[in-house]
């Protein structure tokens, strides 16, 4: 395959989301950081650091062939499954949940590596069992196993919305791959209602479902996030109240600076603000679903599909719950929220993504001249 140049797009795209997260971080954070470490630029430096460092992974894996990842995907699926295991036996614990791995110097979060991994071992394997889509306990029986024992892995941590969005983000990998219609409606009839079992067997869960439903029946415990990430859109208006002018990051809105960061965007940016950023996710998914269309190979394609997903998904969850349409999930604002594993695994992706626009075929346009017919020597 012929190597060309990179998409300028995709490049602009992620450089404009980057550089407003790290703005946002700032402004989101400084007063948590002066009021419990006593440093106002703590958490900006520390994203500014892994936005480095992400930045460089991006460009470093975007000179990686993705073809490269076919060949290694046992060893990714295997890592996969050992972090998994990992951070059930040595995770630390936070609110309940054991989905963190302290490894001194930066807390590793082993379900957003995951998340790329099954991409990968999922678009490759609807790859290889192409000539078998007829046939589910041949093609789509073994990657639901898999994507099963990871599923009940991080179920156990707990970690529920990491399992809808990489059981979601494979079923659409599925799906593109070509599999029969009548066998995703058999996944969606027998997954649905387990995920909805799952959901119903937690306290917590039921809890957070209720408060959606009403807000203010429990202001000062399950219902005081939403109702403070509401407080913080409603006075933005149009233009917002100023960058850094923002009241709710003054310790009203807990995890401002991570998953209800969009909720600052709008209180100091306006409605102008928050619909820009809207807008450049839109972009991303329409420039990124062009990239896979037009891989040369349907590994790319399936992949390029994958990782545009699973950055449509976390953006959709993310503004879903800062905007009261969706319970509280703990998933991030892709490249926005303060995070060092999502903010890296996520620079990984894009890189890949990046790399498969290198090798990108495009259709070539068909003359309009008109055929002239030549005339025949008897």
């Amino acid at each position: 395959m012929k190597r060309g140049k990179p998409d300028f797009w995709l490049i602009l795209i992620t450089f404009t989301l980057l550089g407003i997260g790290l703005i946002m971080v700032f402004s989101a954070s400084y007063f948590k950081g002066y009021v419990d470490l006593q440093d106002s630029y703590y958490f900006f430096k520390k994203q500014l650091v892994y936005g480095l460092l992400g930045l460089v992974l991006f460009f470093v894996v975007s000179n990686i062939p993705y073809q490269v990842y076919r060949k290694y995907v046992g060893i990714i699926l295997f890592l996969s499954l050992f972090f998994l295991l990992a951070v059930l036996l040595f995770g630390e614990v936070r609110n309940g949940a054991r989905r963190w791995i302290d490894l001194g110097f930066f807390d590793f979060q082993p379900s957003e590596l995951v998340k790329l991994g099954m991409i990968i071992y999922t678009a490759s394997i609807m790859v290889k069992k192409q000539p078998l889509l007829d046939n589910f306990k041949r093609a789509l029986l073994p990657p639901l196993i898999v994507i099963g024992l990871v599923s009940s892995l991080l179920v156990l941590e707990p970690h529920f919305s990491a399992t809808v969005i990489i059981v979601t983000t494979c079923f659409v990998i599925i799906f593109c791959s070509g599999a029969r219609i009548k066998h995703l409606a058999l996944l969606l009839m027998s997954g649905i209602p387990a995920m909805i079992l799952i959901m119903l067997t937690s306290d917590y869960r039921i809890e957070r479902l209720h408060t959606l439903l009403n807000p203010l029946s429990n202001p000062n415990d399950e219902g005081y996030q939403i109702i403070q990430s509401l407080i913080a859109i409603g006075p933005g208006g149009l233009t917002g109240v100023g960058l850094g002018e923002s009241i709710q990051k003054l310790a009203y809105l807990p995890e401002a600076h991570t998953d209800f960061i969009f909720s600052i965007i709008s209180e100091e940016l306006g409605f102008v603000g928050g619909s820009f950023v809207i807008l450049l996710f839109i972009l991303f998914i329409v420039r990124g679903v062009l990239i896979a269309l037009q891989a040369p190979d349907q590994f790319g394609t399936l992949l390029g599909i994958g990782i545009v997903t699973l950055m449509a998904i976390e953006s959709i969850f993310n503004l879903g719950v800062v905007t009261a349409l969706l319970p509280v999930t703990g998933v991030p604002l892709p490249l926005i929220s303060y995070g060092g594993t999502a903010l890296i695994i996520k620079m990984i992706g894009l890189g890949m993504l990046l790399n498969i626009s290198r090798y990108r075929t495009k259709k070539e346009k068909t003359s309009k001249r008109p055929t002239v017919a030549r005339p025949v020597h008897m």
